[in-house]
Formats: C-alpha cells, sequence, structure tokens
C-alpha cells in the first residue's frame, strides 16, 4: 500500500507511540489529590510545558482535537450576546475554512450571532483588504485558518490579523487561526502571527488521535459555555487524556527536530508531482501556480489537482484499487454531499470542483510512491476522462 493521505492522519511517531504507552500507566486522574493522582498531574503539566515551549511560549489547553478547540473559539461568540448592547455579536470567517470552523460559524449564526463569509482568489489567498472590510462594529472574532487542508495554500494570517485589528480600531477583537495543517509541518509561532488562538491537532502529525490543544497569547481569557469540573483553568471540563497529550509532545518534538530536512524533501516530492501533473493531458492543478513546481505560496505537504470533468472519487476509487491511499477533499467532509465549497470559494465551477483529488505526503513518502501515483494516473485514467467527457461508462480495460 502506498499512502498519499497523510493531512487525514499520519502515521505514527514511534517516540509519540512510547510515550503515550508510558503515560497510559498512570491510571490515576490528574484531578485526585493523592501521589498517583499527582504523579498523573505532573505528566500532563510536562506535556504541557513542552508544547508551550515549542510553539514560542503562550498557554495550551488541552482539548479532544482542532474541532472542539475551533469549536471553544467560535462558540465564545455567543457570550457577548450579553455585551453587545442590544446588537448582534459577529464572526468573519473565509469560505476556505475547514468545515469545524465554516460549520461551527453557521451553527452559531442561527443562534443569533452575525456571520460574514469572505471568499478566497483564485491563488486560494484570503485577501487582508477583505477581511478587513467584513469587519464591522459588532465583530468580535475573526478565523481565518494558517494553510488549507485541501489546497494546501497558505494564508497570510499576520497581515490578516494586522488588517482586522486596524479595521476593529480600538475595538477588542479575537484573531484566531486553524493551525492544524501547519504545526510542526512548516515553521509556526502563533505569538509572531498576531493572533489571539491557535488550533492545533496531534494526529495529523503522528501523535495520538483524540487529543488536539488550543494555544492561546499569554494574557488571553475566552469565555467558557461548557461547565463541568474546572478542569483545563476551566477551559475544557473534563478529565484530561494524559497519555494523549505525553504522545501530542512526543510526535511534535520528534516532527520538528527534523522539520527543515523533512520540509526539503517534501518540497522535491511536491515539485516532481506537480511539475509532471502539469504535463498531463487533462490535468489541472489547484492552484494553477503550481503548474512550474514547488511555491512558497502553498505547503510541500499537501498538493490539489484534477482530471475534470472526471469526478474526483472515481479517481480516489480507482487509485484505492491500485492499493494508493489520496483523498478527494477532507475526510471530515467525506460523509458530506457537498464537498465542493473550498473550490467554488475559489471561483471554480462546480463540475471542476468535484474533479479535485489531494495528495499529501510525509516524511516517510518516497520519489516511488509519488512516481507509482504518476504511473497510475498516466495509465489508468484516460478511457475514464473520455467517458466522463461523453457521458458513457468506459468499456474493457482495468477500470
Amino acid at each position: 500500500m502506498i499512502y498519499l493521505d497523510w493531512a487525514a492522519s499520519a502515521p505514527s511517531e514511534p517516540a509519540a507511540l512510547s510515550a503515550a504507552a508510558e503515560a497510559a500507566a498512570l491510571h490515576a486522574n490528574p484531578s485526585s489529590p493523592h501521589p498517583a493522582g499527582r504523579a498523573a498531574a505532573a505528566a500532563l503539566e510536562d506535556a504541557r510545558r513542552r508544547l508551550g515551549a515549542l510553539l514560542g511560549g503562550g498557554r495550551v489547553v488541552f482539548t479532544s482535537g482542532a474541532t472542539e478547540s475551533n469549536s471553544l473559539v467560535l462558540l465564545s461568540v455567543l457570550d457577548r450576546t450579553r455585551e453587545a448592547a442590544g446588537r448582534r455579536p459577529g464572526v468573519v470567517v473565509s469560505g476556505i475554512e475547514h468545515s469545524s470552523v465554516h460549520d461551527q460559524a453557521e451553527r452559531i449564526a442561527a443562534l443569533g450571532a452575525a456571520c460574514r463569509v469572505v471568499r478566497a482568489g483564485s491563488d486560494g489567498r484570503v485577501r487582508p483588504d477583505e477581511v478587513a472590510a467584513a469587519v464591522d462594529r459588532d465583530t468580535v472574532a475573526v478565523s481565518i485558518m494558517l494553510v488549507n487542508n485541501e489546497t494546501g495554500v497558505v494564508q497570510p494570517v499576520a497581515e490578516i490579523a494586522r488588517a482586522a485589528r486596524s479595521a476593529a480600531g480600538q475595538r477588542r477583537l479575537i484573531v484566531h487561526t486553524d493551525a492544524v495543517q501547519a504545526f510542526a509541518k512548516i515553521p509556526l509561532e502563533p505569538g509572531s502571527l498576531g493572533v489571539d488562538a491557535a488550533s492545533l491537532s496531534a494526529h495529523k502529525i503522528g501523535g495520538p488521535r483524540g487529543i488536539g490543544a488550543l494555544w492561546l497569547r499569554g494574557g488571553m481569557a475566552l469565555p467558557v459555555l461548557a461547565a463541568g469540573g474546572g478542569q483545563e483553568r476551566g477551559m475544557r471540563p473534563g478529565t484530561e487524556n494524559v497519555a494523549g497529550a505525553a504522545g501530542f509532545a512526543a510526535a511534535a518534538e520528534a516532527r520538528l527536530a527534523r522539520l527543515v530536512a523533512d520540509a526539503a524533501r517534501a518540497r522535491d516530492l511536491a515539485a516532481r508531482l506537480s511539475r509532471s501533473l502539469a504535463a498531463l493531458p487533462g490535468a489541472r492543478l489547484f492552484p494553477a501556480a503550481r503548474a512550474d513546481g514547488e511555491t512558497d505560496l502553498c505547503s510541500p505537504w499537501i498538493v490539489c489537482f484534477g482530471f475534470p470533468p472526471l469526478p474526483g472519487e472515481v479517481v480516489v476509487r480507482l487509485a484505492g484499487e491500485r492499493g494508493i491511499c489520496i483523498a478527494s477533499g477532507s475526510a471530515c467532509s467525506s460523509h458530506k454531499r457537498i464537498r465542493t465549497r473550498v473550490l467554488e470559494a475559489m471561483g471554480h465551477d462546480r463540475r471542476t470542483a468535484l474533479s479535485a483529488v489531494r495528495v499529501s505526503t510525509g516524511p516517510s513518502t518516497s520519489e516511488a510512491d509519488i512516481d507509482a501515483l504518476l504511473e497510475f494516473l498516466r495509465a489508468d485514467l484516460a478511457p475514464h476522462m473520455a467517458a466522463a467527457a461523453g457521458g458513457s461508462p468506459p468499456r474493457g480495460g482495468r477500470g
């Protein structure tokens, strides 16, 4: 099997498995005051300290994953209804956000908040001036992701944060970024971006599933709507996942220790794939700038392309039959009927957007893996592309 879906979930880092297993042996509740509880609490705080150091300081709140981290920020907007003097508190997001931001923003809008959605350009980037234009006197939060999980496009979050704060003037504004596809994949210190909060996930970098974190700027406090035992300083009630936290910290340390070398290899692989795709008849890269190879506008770990009008789901299925794992969009949207939002927000028509597939690599991906994918695309797609264009299924062949 050739695994090219690392953006959905990454194979476990050996150090993370060891750390999680060791911490799992500390079976006591970290809130218990007895020696066993204190040992579990010490392991939890050690993981928090290590992650905080990797992020350049700030406060780390452990969560069940980035979806919960995103929700904590967006749901905090609803608490502002008492402070809004009869006005609707507002949030600004982009049309290319992960569903855990985009759909959550729609939910809080249904509960009384105002939600403004900013489109991306054809290059997949959100413009700082357009975010600023969406900020009005009632806006209390702005959430723009750092690296898009489908196209890999890196967003100008630092510039967006500055523009949004300038538009808000003296009013307090929370600026948040979903940094899931950035942390331990590209250099990241949230404080240098000018954001107040950043969401992280462990299993995207070889840590355990079911653990994530919300990074908060020093001194930052969010209103919390959930009640319980007061864990995580009241930010996230519920017994903490000590083993997950330990595994998360270990995975992050392992990835960041190799980041320079791993990212260089990823750039070479992305350029190899992108240039070869640009030479394939019918192939389209999203964004088109990737046709020249690797670009600083994109993460080196994600390449998005399609063969319109051939649906991406067909390409994913055929690749799977050859033992190659790729994706059509976000794994978190695989159960939804509409998967074209991100590409449509970039200005593509629905038919083109439906053709998109995502290849995401990791530290162990090889040139042979990329070449095997390209061979599959060259050898197997032609009859299916012809059928998609003509509206009839292919005859004979291997499909």
